[in-house]
């Protein structure tokens, strides 16, 4: 038997419902209720009384999500994650909390942990007026907001660019940072230069592969460049990608890795079988690892101004939110080369000026 809502219980049901909800109910597009709800004479007479009926009866209240965007009812912003635990988010989101907290907002985080589910429950408190803003640090634009394009000037992308020119992206240019750290490589006298890439489908891997390529080609070796496309990132996938390349006949003489973990994993493999590095294989790694300075050899590897990315990213988000508008120029920070002994130019940690993006 299904017992009666207290009017505690519906009142909440009623709070819950969104435009997605009745866009469902009403079989069609989100987009489409939230043009007849505010009376767009796009939709026909006949659907927009039926959304009003549906959004009347689900105690859904017209414009009221717009209401809380633009005065910023809720104080939060929303940051989305793919794994909280991965190293480079906390200091993006330090750099979120310092540009916030002048202006009292607040900071929620949510790790969608790879589901599309969790991605679409987080993103729904933007539709709902929970969060005021929304921060992308996860390369993907939840589907149901995708099917609302008025949300777009409440979104930024950091670091990694969503497959939408209408949502703010701020990162580094990763193709101009892969040409010049073969471009060193090169410089050292290595020409067997290979690129242990990450996921193919991940704009900023793509960028750093298509760098290494545009590098490679401009020094006429073209033919003897390589790109490896794993399907991760991390320290394991390098151990198991330098294990297949110590198999071969004719070894690189270097090694430009999309992330310092592939990095770490590659080096720890090689000098299990003996393998010199730098002498015989140098490395370079991307993201300015922590542990990168401490490694054995020290290693060479791009640096991503994370925290800056960050109190950029919610600068602009501000702005975005306060001027009701889109910016979709991408904005690009300066990164540095940090040349150490895995590449054999010495063990300092101090960027190479000459390396540096201007």
């Amino acid at each position: 038997m299904t017992l009666p809502k207290t009017k505690g219980q519906a009142a909440r049901a009623k709070a819950s419902i969104t435009i997605v909800d009745i866009a469902r109910l009403a079989g069609v597009n989100p987009s489409t209720v939230s043009r007849a709800l505010s009376g767009s004479p796009a939709v026909t007479p006949q659907t927009r009384a039926r959304i009003a009926e549906i959004a009347r009866e689900s105690g859904y209240v017209a414009n009221h999500n717009a209401r809380m965007l633009r005065s910023r009812k809720a104080n939060q912003i929303l940051v989305i994650v793919p794994n909280i635990a991965a190293f480079s988010h906390p200091e993006v989101i330090l750099g979120i909390e310092e540009a916030l907290e002048e202006h009292n907002i607040g900071v929620i985080v949510g790790s969608t942990k790879g589901s599309e589910e969790r991605e679409v429950a987080l993103a729904r408190q933007l539709i709902t007026g929970a969060a005021d803003g929304l921060i992308l640090l996860n390369g993907r634009l939840p589907s149901e907001l995708g099917e609302l394009p008025q949300y777009t000037r409440r979104i930024v992308a950091i670091s990694r660019p969503v497959a939408n020119p209408a949502i703010a992206f701020i990162g580094i240019d990763n193709e101009k940072a892969a040409i010049e750290a073969t471009q060193y490589l090169l410089s050292l006298g290595r020409n067997r230069i290979l690129h242990m890439g990450g996921p193919e489908q991940s704009p900023i891997f793509a960028a750093r592969a298509q760098g290494y390529r545009n590098a490679m080609r401009q020094a006429g070796l073209h033919e003897h460049g390589e790109v490896q496309h794993l399907c991760s990132f991390d320290i394991s996938a390098g151990r198991e990608a330098m294990r297949s390349i110590l198999s071969r006949r004719h070894l690189p003489d270097a090694i430009l890795c999309a992330s310092d973990e592939l990095a770490f994993g590659a080096i720890q493999v090689a000098k299990e079988h003996r393998i010199e590095v730098p002498e015989q294989i140098a490395f370079i790694g991307f993201d300015n690892h922590p542990v990168g300075e401490a490694f054995s050899p020290a290693l060479t590897t791009i640096s991503v101004p994370r925290r800056r990315l960050g109190f950029l990213g919610a600068q602009t988000l501000l702005r975005l939110i306060e001027e009701d508008r889109e910016i979709s120029e991408p904005q690009l920070l300066p990164y540095e080369l940090f040349v150490r002994a895995s590449c054999g130019n010495g063990t300092s940690s101090s960027p190479d000026p000459r390396q540096s993006a201007r």
